[in-house]
């Protein structure tokens, strides 16, 4: 009866995971850094690439840049920029 069970339990597991497929992923980031007399520039890459077995590859890639002014007075102004870019899904 304990075995019964267990199979039934086994069989569900297994088909779970039949059916969810595989995920994996893998990423990317590099970081660059530049300053000089009254400015700083930061950008930093994030590259992500995913596999699924049910949707195929997706790739999501997003730049941040982030520059900065400073005055003569120690005043900081700047901004940041956000850039991303994905791809739609790719049957395999």
């Amino acid at each position: 009866m304990v075995f019964k069970a267990f199979r039934k339990l086994a069989s569900a597991a297994i088909l779970t995971v039949g059916l969810t497929g595989c995920v994996g992923a893998a990423g990317v980031s590099t970081w660059e850094y530049q300053a000089g007399p009254g400015y700083e520039t930061e950008r930093v890459y994030d590259g992500r690439i995913q596999a699924d077995t049910r949707q195929g590859f997706t790739r999501e890639a997003c730049t941040t840049v982030s520059r900065r002014q400073i005055g003569s007075a120690g005043g900081v102004a700047g901004a940041d920029v956000t850039d991303c870019a994905s791809n739609e899904p790719n049957a395999p």
